[in-house]
């Protein structure tokens, strides 16, 4: 390969997954307000004796299991996000593959039909009567026969590999039929 390849690869990683930068970011805004708050409680309780004696008559009044439940509960609620999307999958419905002097990235709505598109034209259905969906592993194939018509379902799967070869993004293609057909 070529001295892009690292770059491409690196561009691709970028277009199909997502960013983590804006939960970081409102973890951090969160922690430096913290911060602030509790340094500008710190400087007006040093300078206000008034201050001082208010904040320990109120914390006297608390029960310290109400404390500690409220603040887990809390935590809670902010970590759940947090964990969802440090650990859920960022990745987003593109596909990219990268080759000597290109790297070519396409949108799975758009690659969907296309084989939709290829399996009309090859099987002698009209392209209402075919909806792809591309997911990560597998593209689902849903045919809408003609009432009375049979369809190969081999013959469209054929034909979708073949687009998704010709396409080179290859995947295991599955076909199903809805229940109802529609009248020619």
């Amino acid at each position: 390969m070529t001295t892009a390849a690292p770059v491409y690869r690196r561009v691709l990683r970028r277009e199909t997954h997502r960013p983590r930068t804006a939960p970081a970011v409102v973890v951090a805004v969160l922690l430096a307000l913290l911060l602030l708050a509790a340094l500008a409680a710190g400087v007006w309780a040093i300078a206000d004796p008034t201050v001082r004696d208010a904040a320990a008559e109120r914390a006297a009044g608390l029960d310290a299991a109400t404390v500690a439940t409220a603040a887990g509960v809390v935590l809670v609620v902010l970590a759940v996000p947090l964990l969802a999307a440090a650990l859920l999958p960022g990745r987003r419905a593109r596909r990219g593959r990268a080759s000597g002097r290109l790297a070519v990235l396409i949108d799975d709505g758009a690659l969907a039909d296309a084989v939709a598109d290829h399996i009309a034209r090859r099987s002698a259905i009209g392209r209402d009567q075919v909806a792809v969906v591309v997911a990560r592993r597998t593209v689902i194939v849903r045919v809408t026969p003609t009432s009375g018509v049979d369809f190969d379902a081999d013959e469209i799967r054929e034909a979708a590999s073949t687009a998704l070869d010709e396409l080179g993004f290859p995947a295991a293609v599955r076909v199903r039929a809805t229940e109802r057909g529609v009248v020619s």
